[in-house]
Order: structure tokens, then C-alpha cells, then sequence
């Protein structure tokens, strides 16, 4: 299939920022980097355990950030972790998205609706 780009907005406490993240169908949760974390001023919610996909377990800081996609936006759970943002199915689920692989953009998988009773 290749690589997946996509550009998104981050809203922490403190501030927004426009990124470019890689899209990881195999990663549940998303990820950003410290330094970007910081200057966002994301919440922490403490450390998590997690497992990476070559079995190693680790502990990390996860934080919510407000995430927004082609005009879809949700909270979302990230793992303060790498280098590299990732973008996690858990989001892509949250705002309704999937990965076309034919032409390696997101589409909408579901109208993105928000039902509270």
C-alpha cells in the first residue's frame, strides 16, 4: 500500500499546531513526540504500559489532545512516544475515517455523527 500523510490540527491546553502524521492502521493508539507534547501543553493522564509491535513492553505518558481532520475533530488518547507522529486506528475510528490503500488517502468509513441520549 505504501505510505500514508496526512495533515492535521493538534489542540492541547495551551496552544494548536498544524502537523503532518503518518498513518499506522497497525498502531490502536496515535503518538507524538515530547517535544511536540509540550508545546502544546498536553494533559497528561499518566503512565501507560504498552506494547510495541516487536513485543518490547514499555512504560509511557499518554495525554489527550483535540484532534482535527478535513473538518472532522474529537479528543483523542496519545502516547508521548518517538520521533515521529503517528496517527493511530483508535483516531482514525473516532472521527469516522478509514484508508482507501488505492489511493492512499482517508476517507470517510461512516457518517460522522455524535448520538447522546
Amino acid at each position: 500500500m505504501g505510505h500514508v500523510f496526512v495533515n492535521v490540527q493538534l489542540e492541547g491546553a495551551s496552544s494548536k499546531e498544524e502537523t503532518t502524521m503518518l498513518v499506522d492502521t497497525g498502531a490502536t493508539l496515535s503518538t507524538i513526540p515530547r517535544d511536540l507534547a509540550d508545546r502544546l501543553g498536553v494533559p497528561r493522564l499518566g503512565p501507560r504500559k504498552v506494547q510495541l509491535a516487536d513485543g518490547q513492553e514499555l512504560q509511557v505518558e499518554a495525554g489527550v489532545v483535540h484532534v482535527k481532520i478535513d473538518g472532522r475533530e474529537a479528543p483523542t488518547t496519545v502516547l508521548i512516544l518517538g520521533n515521529e507522529p503517528l496517527l493511530g486506528v483508535e483516531t482514525l475510528e473516532t472521527l469516522g475515517l478509514k484508508v482507501n490503500p488505492y489511493t492512499r488517502q482517508l476517507e470517510p468509513a461512516r457518517a460522522f455523527t455524535l448520538r447522546l441520549r
